[in-house]
């Protein structure tokens, strides 16, 4: 016999006069069979006094009425089964941010739209070959919704619906999967996806959400650069240039670095004054408050490149960022190399110069 222990707590409003008689009435809801048990006192601890079958029994707490009072009053109610269907589910990346309460089941991961990750679900205390499919399944349905159009919120967006299955007991593991949200590209998908595990409504018991996960998926960023071209020949003052950054991951460190010479992936070169952005509590571990939990775009304007190219040759200028992915490897977003050749602008001013001392005399 399985035993349940249920608190029962006598409505003080009963109890004015003298103590109320109060019993539970427990019912096996596949027999029918009815079990009364006494209780006394202001309530307690109840252990049930049937087993509780596969179909489970209805527990109701009665109350006969004060001195003044013969009613018989019904306080409570409550179904109890043999079975308490529970989902673990964790869901792994390669950023390990997560907020909300992982033990539960309701909280947020986050990923890069490039990136892969793993759903992982283990379904617990169904009754295999139950009678009723509350009993035996719970339901999985994975949804998805796009962020707002120019945003990173899916505030008011429509939730749409990416697949669903029934699960039984058992350990599943989804991926690694690619997110599945509409976008132009994969690179640019901007949403997020939900993970929602149901217990089947059963016994005067609706459809109860029991694990509701979800992951951010942010849009792969991206660079460009203004006003040098690639290839171009600078015989004076390298022209100011505004760099312009899009969905700079929030968890990242971003900034343009230039280097002698053609370009090499891989290079570490001159940090380029004023461009460094970091974002999120690893580049910024003196902070208390995390920067930003969501992507940003801006631009950033340079107007000294000049004093990192002061002799001749050819340069490379790169936008660099670093991330969670790729064990926080630099990426490089952006590159353009150019020349600079002053001596040109010598020669050319020096020729001139003889040409007119020439005529002069």
């Amino acid at each position: 016999m399985k035993a349940f222990f249920y608190s029962i707590l006598i409505t003080p409003t009963l109890l004015l006069a003298q103590q109320p008689e109060a019993w539970v009435r427990q019912t096996d809801l596949s027999t029918g069979q009815i079990y009364d048990t006494p209780i006394t006192g202001a309530g307690g601890a109840f252990t049930a006094s049937l087993a509780v079958g596969e179909s489970g029994s209805l527990f109701e707490l009665f109350a006969r009425g004060t001195a003044w009072d013969s009613n018989i009053y019904l306080l409570d109610t409550k179904v109890i089964g043999a079975y308490n269907p529970q989902a673990l589910i964790t869901i792994d990346s390669e950023d390990d941010y997560a907020r909300g309460d992982l033990a539960s089941g309701t909280f947020v991961r986050r990923t890069r739209a490039d990136r892969p990750f793993t759903v992982n679900l283990q379904v617990q205390g169904l009754v295999p070959g139950g009678a009723n499919m509350s009993e035996r399944y719970v339901y999985l349905c994975v949804q998805g919704k796009n962020n707002a159009p120019g945003t990173y919120s899916s505030l008011g967006q429509t939730e749409f619906k990416i697949e669903e299955s029934n699960l039984e007991n058992g350990t599943y593991s989804l991926g690694p999967i690619y997110h599945q949200l509409p976008s132009p590209s994969v690179s640019l998908g901007n949403g997020e996806q939900t993970f929602t595990v149901v217990r089947y409504a059963s016994y005067n018991v609706p459809d109860t959400i029991i694990a509701q996960p979800k992951i951010e998926i942010w849009p792969v960023a991206s660079a460009a650069i203004s006003t040098i071209e690639p290839g171009q020949v600078f015989i004076d003052r390298i022209p100011a240039f505004v760099v312009e950054l899009n969905h700079l991951y929030p968890d990242s460190k971003t900034y343009v670095q230039i280097y002698k010479g053609t370009q090499v992936l891989g290079t570490i070169g001159n940090l380029v004054n004023g461009t460094e952005l970091k974002f999120g509590a690893h580049y910024n571990p003196e902070q208390a408050q995390i920067v930003t939990n969501v992507p940003q775009s801006l631009t950033i304007s340079v107007d000294d490149l000049s004093n990192y190219a002061s002799q001749d040759g050819i340069y490379t200028l790169e936008v660099i960022t670093h991330t969670p992915f790729f064990g926080r490897a630099a990426e490089r977003l952006y590159h353009v190399t150019f020349e600079v050749d002053r001596v040109i602008t010598s020669r050319g001013r020096m020729s001139t110069l003889e040409v007119s001392n020439s005529g002069s005399q």
